[in-house]
């Protein structure tokens, strides 16, 4: 069959024009399309690091390392430094990025790692910034804020121990401020591993190994920070040390017993919520560290602690008045604020009457002057007189 001439050009032509049009199509910048499944969520781009960034993360990779190391990796190095003030490098001074590249520069020039890599560091181990400060800074802005402002933060941070170093790998775990920064470093980078690791309470492993028996010195640390004001459970830090001193010291991992352990438990959980803990780190215990009530024994919670500091402080008067613990829990039963719950403050107990908070804050002062014995028996001229 024979095309006729002008449908021959035509045929010819096609291909030409084809190609004509796409290179336009080249030209004019149209992109090829991709298609994307609607259920699938394309990757973010990873944003863009600073110039000082950069600087600063290569400095402190650099000249601290081996256990002056202060970041895991460059990546968590440069998330931290996005959330942090970068400052002026003319005065790097204060809680900023500039005062932490001037300490790993001069961590470089000196070789004195142990003075200047901690400050270069995410805490900046109050010399650029205090470290409660700067994890208060990175959690608020990494995770989802536990406490209402960043001063609260700050507040309830004062509370945990302080491991007075800092290295990413030996802080990798234990329950120190230091964890808790390495962990908020790491969440700046992956926030849904690390968030709960960073918390202010111990979450592993951001804990001490199960069986560790609690320092008194850390669980007052913890106590007289969280539990203030009217909620104060006692009078003074010596006052803590000598009940911790006189309870069964129990494990970190206590939770309900009557030990210093259940109690620290308690500190940590009324930097959160402390109206609810904090009469549960008290003296007594208040029926949430001790024996579950028992009518038939007299045991309340609140009597088992009470007759363990009585026989502690006054342990000659407590053997002319009882024959053993459960007589004493029995006695002690039958006052009132015995029962869970009783919601113990200093400021209730200084309340004179025949009330078991009367006689557990007499009995917590008896612990260190024994003319106080009087007043947690409740003897008649005492102000918790029968």
């Amino acid at each position: 069959m024979r095309l006729k001439p002008g449908l021959l050009s035509l045929v010819l032509l096609a291909p030409l024009s084809m190609a004509t049009w796409l290179g336009c199509h080249a030209i004019a910048g149209i992109e090829d399309r991709t298609f994307v499944d609607p259920g699938e969520e394309p990757e973010p781009e990873p944003s863009p690091v600073s110039e000082q960034c950069a600087s600063y993360c290569a400095a402190v990779m650099e000249s601290c390392t081996a256990e002056f190391q202060v970041y895991s990796t460059v990546e968590t190095c440069q998330g931290v430094c996005a959330l942090l003030d970068p400052g002026d490098p003319l005065e790097p001074v204060e809680n900023t990025v500039a005062c932490r590249a001037r300490q790993a520069e001069l961590a470089g020039i000196t070789g004195e790692l142990a003075v200047h890599c901690p400050a270069a560091g995410p805490g900046g181990a109050g010399t650029c910034g205090t470290d409660c400060e700067s994890y208060c800074t990175l959690r608020a802005s990494a995770c989802t804020p536990e406490v209402e402002t960043h001063e609260d933060c700050v507040a309830m941070c004062a509370g945990l121990t302080d491991a007075e170093m800092f290295d990413v790998i030996a802080n990798h775990e234990g329950d120190t401020l230091q964890c808790r920064l390495v962990h908020v470093s790491s969440a700046t980078v992956d926030p849904d591993e690390h968030c709960k690791h960073s918390s202010l309470m111990p979450v592993d492993p951001c804990i001490d190994p199960e069986g560790t028996a609690p320092s008194c010195e850390s669980f007052c640390q913890a106590v007289m920070t969280s539990c203030t004001g009217e909620l104060s459970v006692y009078e003074s830090t010596e006052q803590c040390l000598a009940v911790c001193a006189a309870l069964p010291p129990g494990g970190v991992e206590d939770q309900t017993e009557n030990t210093v352990g259940c109690r620290k438990y308690h500190a940590y959980s009324a930097m959160l919520a402390p109206v609810s803990h904090c009469p549960h780190t008290g003296p007594g215990g208040d029926g949430h560290c001790g024996s579950e009530a028992e009518p038939s024994t007299g045991s309340t919670g609140n009597c088992e602690s009470y007759c363990t500091l009585l026989e502690a402080a006054c342990k000659e008067y407590f053997d002319e008045t009882f024959p053993d613990q459960a007589a004493c829990a029995l006695d002690c039963s039958a006052l009132p604020g015995a029962a869970r719950d009783s919601g113990y403050s200093v400021a209730s107990a200084e309340e004179e009457g025949n009330t078991l908070a009367c006689r557990l804050l007499h009995v917590s002062r008896a612990l260190g002057d024994p003319s106080e014995c009087g007043a947690a028996f409740g003897d008649s001229e005492s102000p918790c007189a029968q």
